[in-house]
């Protein structure tokens, strides 16, 4: 052979004679091999019939021995490569793939989509393919079009999966029980803290008696241990970049979002932001970027409509001030959550705009005497002109819209708990400044505002009154909830600063319409407090 081949360029009867001995060496060889590789590769779709990760590692590492060991034996006969080689080992490769293939199609769950897209990029094509380009170049071929079946796979069932799972969530009682979830695991949290420091009180008292513990406490642990078993689990199953962004300031935004206490373990979060988090995260090394963007935007976008589904729900069963919270503490995850993905959330949609069609149709009919006219002033022609659709393009951006209604809950939230505590005050005020209006408008009739039914200094003062309790009893209440919700002293500070503002300024501008348009005598009687002991009831 080793002559043959040196003497090829010479004549072309020594390339024919090659050419022929290799296709009978092919030829022995699938005979040969051929039956042993689909053999084994029906043995092994066997054994593993319902675990398709690992019948697609042990199948592909089959097929990758198969090609060196082919490589190596065609190289101990001939010196030359040959197309023919990678022919007949592409041939073999599509055995395997012939039998995957009808599996990958029917897989459901985007765990084993996302795993076998990992055995395929990571385990075949880095650390094998890279490393033996040559002798695996027919197993590359057949490698990359499974995966491009199997991430095919995972895009469809992305879309159902968001779509049902995310978008179509049904939550049972339990997923809408807030506050109550939130207090039960700050109670578990607080009755362990309490077992293990009367526990390291009676191991330092006793050198060998081993402390007691009560029945309840066990039960503490006993459920704690579940929990911590439960967000293990969630931990290990969402993959990086899924983590806790430290990098935010509070200056950025309404607060670095860096929950520690136990109500916000991955466990306690509304099952859909899970769901979602779970979801991008094992999308995000198994697609390309492209798609990705686009998947992110949908399941961003219905992660969004599923939370405010939710917090209809807790309105109706508790009040505003849960729905707002609940709202807030998820769209902070959502969006500390996806900030480390290295992506643009962003999504051109083209659409056409067929508004003109309309208005084209109704002047073609009002003009259908015209239709036969020879000029531009045809109908038929204006109709084309005018009734054609616009192409219009607009971007979609995912992350700015948890931004914006991130933005806009805080902002109701902080309307509602200011409406709460002073809005009596301030619908006062308002009617303050319709009189004063008028009073400037018409200056000759002048009203005094101290004779009003509504601004009597007895009524004032009752006003004044309740609104003061309202604060005094409210605020302890507001921080109480932000605390239970949020867990971050940053956040709850820049959430409540401008709860204090609304109500320093309304009870300021009550101190500028007392001191302008009542008597010493009238604001004796109203006696609302001054700015400080406003600033020091709402820093207590």
């Amino acid at each position: 052979m080793e002559q043959i081949e040196q003497r090829i360029d010479k004549s072309p009867e020594y390339s024919q004679i090659l050419t022929d001995v290799q296709q009978c060496y092919f030829n022995q060889r699938t005979t040969l091999v051929g039956p042993s590789v689909t053999s084994a590769i029906n043995d092994l779709a066997a054994k593993h019939v319902r675990d398709h990760c690992t019948l697609m590692r042990s199948g592909c590492a089959f097929i990758i021995h198969v090609c060196e060991d082919e490589y190596r034996l065609f190289f101990n006969f001939f010196s030359k490569p040959t197309p023919l080689l990678d022919s007949m080992l592409e041939s073999m490769c599509n055995q395997l793939y012939d039998i995957l293939r009808p599996l990958i199609i029917h897989i459901s769950h985007l765990e084993t989509l996302a795993e076998l897209c990992s055995i395929m990029k990571v385990e075949m094509m880095e650390e094998h393919v890279q490393h033996s380009l040559t002798e695996l170049a027919a197993f590359e071929a057949v490698c990359s079009q499974m995966l491009e079946d199997v991430q095919e796979r995972l895009v469809y069932r992305s879309h159902i999966y968001i779509r049902n799972d995310i978008l179509g969530y049904n939550p049972a009682p339990g997923d809408v029980a807030y506050p109550e979830k939130l207090e039960m695991m700050e109670s578990i949290s607080e009755s362990l803290k309490q077992g293990q420091t009367q526990g390291q009180s009676s191991r330092s008292g006793s050198g060998s008696s081993s402390s007691s513990a009560s029945s309840s406490s066990q039960e503490v642990a006993q459920i704690n241990s579940t929990t911590a078993e439960t967000s293990i689990k969630e931990q290990s199953s969402i993959m990086t970049p899924l983590r806790i962004n430290t990098n935010l300031t509070p200056k950025e935004s309404v607060g670095s979002y860096m929950p520690m206490s136990p109500a916000d373990l991955h466990g306690m979060w509304y099952p859909t932001v899970r769901r979602t988090l779970v979801c991008l995260s094992k999308l995000y090394r198994c697609i390309d970027k492209t798609t990705f963007q686009g998947l992110s935007q949908e399941a961003l976008s219905m992660c969004i409509h599923s939370l405010l589904a939710a917090s209809e729900a807790i309105m109706k069963r508790k009040n505003l001030m849960d729905c707002y919270l609940f709202l807030v503490k998820h769209l902070l995850i959502l969006r500390e959550q996806i900030a480390p993905f290295q992506v643009e959330f962003a999504v051109k949609e083209t659409v056409l705009d067929f508004s003109k069609i309309k208005d084209a149709a109704v002047g073609l009919y009002q003009h259908k005497y015209k239709l036969l006219a020879f000029n531009s002033s045809n109908a038929l022609l204006q109709f084309l002109l005018e009734g054609t659709p616009h192409v219009t393009e607009h971007f979609v951006d995912s992350k700015k819209d948890v931004d914006n209604q991130l933005k806009k809950t805080c902002e109701e939230f902080i309307h509602h708990v200011t409406e709460k505590m002073v809005g009596n005050l301030q619908s006062f005020l308002s009617k303050v400044d319709v009189i004063l209006k008028m009073n400037d408008d018409d200056g000759a009739h002048n009203v005094s505002l101290r004779k009003q039914p509504f601004a009597g200094p007895e009524k004032l003062h009752d006003i004044v009154t309740e609104t003061y309790k309202k604060v005094k009893n409210i605020v302890p209440l507001v921080e109480r909830s932000m605390s239970l919700y949020l867990s971050n002293k940053d956040t709850e500070f820049i959430l409540f600063k401008p709860i204090k503002t609304n109500i320093q300024q309304t009870f300021q501008n009550l101190s500028e319409v007392c001191d302008k348009h009542y008597t010493e005598e009238d604001r004796q009687i109203i006696a609302y407090p001054t700015i400080e002991q406003i600033n020091l009831l709402l820093s207590k």
